[in-house]
């Protein structure tokens, strides 16, 4: 039998990209999951609002940006992470 070389470092030449001493991959993904909660967050927060309006009767708002776009109820109704979402998230 032939003796096979025994290779110590299998990397060699190459660089492990790393943000903060993480890998960039894991920081990639963690940005992407925390882009996706805070969007469907707001969208499930919009939709609450929009429902909330039409079960009442009340006028959805849509205007110009000189006033809101959501006009959250005030009262027990009214759920705080709602607001959250919406004040959080620049698309909605």
């Amino acid at each position: 039998m032939s003796e096979f070389p025994v290779v110590r470092k299998m990397n060699t030449g190459r660089r492990t990209l790393r943000i903060l001493g993480l890998p960039i991959q894991f920081v990639v993904v963690m940005v992407v999951s925390a882009a996706l909660v805070i969007y469907l967050g707001a969208a499930a927060a919009d939709s609450n609002v929009h429902a909330r309006a039409e079960a009442f009767g009340a006028p959805i708002i849509r205007s110009s940006d000189s006033v809101s776009q959501h006009q959250l109820p005030t009262g027990a109704d009214a759920e705080s992470w709602e607001g959250a979402f919406l004040w959080v998230c620049p698309l909605h």
